[in-house]
């Protein structure tokens, strides 16, 4: 998928991103104010300007629909902190944190439950997602090349994973990481600014250009993980020799404080992970309404050129000691279907442990990379930069067939 060069924006657009969801489910929600004189508040029946507005504010999905607005134009270090927002939802990292959002603030009630909007302009948006995604620490090269592939990203997909909501991304890894200005720092405002309206392009179009956290040596194919989509620019590269996203560019022991501030502390490159017969029995048929009495295996694999199982059939028994398999087409859905804390990929070899009478008493798996792993290795991109690379280089690696743009520049 691209964008068409007749549709691209002129100008830097404003963005609604979704910061609470209706599939959150929540009925309340604490709002507060760095500095409560900058906002005012709107509501269908009064407005409450800048010098009564309250440090602290909780509302209801009770209460009417209202608008915080900032009253002055400029990005600061002032925002509007919402709490106990979502993050990581289903993934094992999944957790409850603060964002403080630029900007302005819409709180509407969405079938009984609240929806909380941040209308933000896009490269306000990009700097905070930078270093979301990644540590502020990071080097501007991959700053760089983060907001650039970002900035493709949310032009390619703009309103299209949560069409009913009326907002163009959500805050979430479903589209990408945002958490406001809670990490923010000067060198992603500088290196936002140092790239402004630049994209990436095929043919005059902006390329749907997809990341990852780690590729595991060799990024994925994109038909492989969207094979409804037109993806063919994606393809599968060696992440060099030896691989930028190893030990051997960045140790296991300094990669902690290059990393998101929601991400775990673990070895992605090359990782493990066991679960008992029990608890992926119970998981299996919680997530596919199964009636299962004991996993078997996985068969009749299909792997992409990353080593990734693309799709394969999951073997089980069923209540009546019969064989049956659960066919499982996506590495979403083999990530999902394999862990309850969703598997770090689909790239990994699984191991029958405690086998007594055909049943395994476990699994043990030995994986590689962490994510999907097409288009950008996001820590193969900082091992780069980290060895020089240039933003350009390092986007020239992963998206071999595409070219820098810029489509505006106010």
């Amino acid at each position: 998928m691209s964008v068409s060069s007749s549709n691209m924006p002129q100008r830097e657009p404003v963005l609604r991103i979704g910061i609470i969801l209706p599939i959150d489910k929540l009925k309340k929600v604490t709002i507060s104010f760095t500095d409560s004189a900058l906002y005012e508040i709107e509501t269908e029946k009064q407005l409450n300007p800048s010098s009564e507005a309250p440090d602290t504010l909780d509302v209801s999905v009770n209460d009417v629909d209202m608008i915080i607005r900032k009253t002055v134009d400029v990005f600061d270090e002032h925002g509007i902190t919402i709490h106990d927002v979502p993050a990581g939802r289903g993934f094992h990292w999944e957790k409850t944190i603060d964002v403080t959002a630029p900007g302005n603030v819409y709180i509407t009630n969405q079938k009984d439950y609240l929806q909380v909007t941040n209308e933000v302009p896009l490269e306000q948006y990009l700097a905070c997602v930078a270093v979301s995604e990644m540590s502020a620490r990071c080097p501007s090269a991959f700053l760089e090349a983060q907001i650039m592939a970002a900035r493709s990203w949310l032009l390619a997909n703009r309103g299209e994973n949560h069409p009913d909501l009326q907002i163009d991304v959500c805050n979430d890894d479903c589209c990408q990481r945002y958490q406001g200005m809670n990490n923010f720092s000067e060198d992603a405002r500088q290196s936002t600014e140092a790239c402004r309206g630049q994209v990436l392009t095929i043919k005059g179009d902006i390329c749907d250009a997809r990341y990852s956290k780690s590729c595991g040596g060799i990024t994925e194919a994109g038909a492989n993980v969207w094979p409804q989509k037109d993806l063919d620019y994606l393809v599968s590269i060696e992440d060099g020799e030896p691989a930028f996203c190893g030990p051997g560019f960045i140790s296991e022991a300094n990669l902690p404080e290059y990393l998101g501030s929601v991400d775990e502390h673990r070895s992605y490159f090359r990782w493990d992970f066991e679960i008992l017969q029990e608890e992926l029995t119970d998981h299996m048929n919680k997530i596919h309404s199964l009636n299962g009495k004991a996993v078997l295996g996985i068969e009749n694999e299909k792997r992409g050129p990353s080593g990734r199982i693309i799709s394969c059939d999951l073997v089980y028994l069923d209540s009546n000691n019969q064989q049956q398999s659960k066919h499982l087409e996506s590495e979403y859905t083999i990530r999902q279907t394999l862990s309850p804390s969703f598997l770090f990929s689909s790239a990994f070899k699984m191991n029958l442990k405690n086998v007594q009478k055909g049943i395994p008493g476990s699994f043990s798996f030995e994986g590689k990379g962490w994510g999907h792993g097409a288009g950008m290795c996001q820590i193969g991109a900082l091992g780069m930069a980290l060895n020089g690379s240039t933003a350009e280089s390092i986007l020239t690696h992963y998206f071999p067939k595409a070219k820098l743009t810029r489509i505006y520049s106010s």
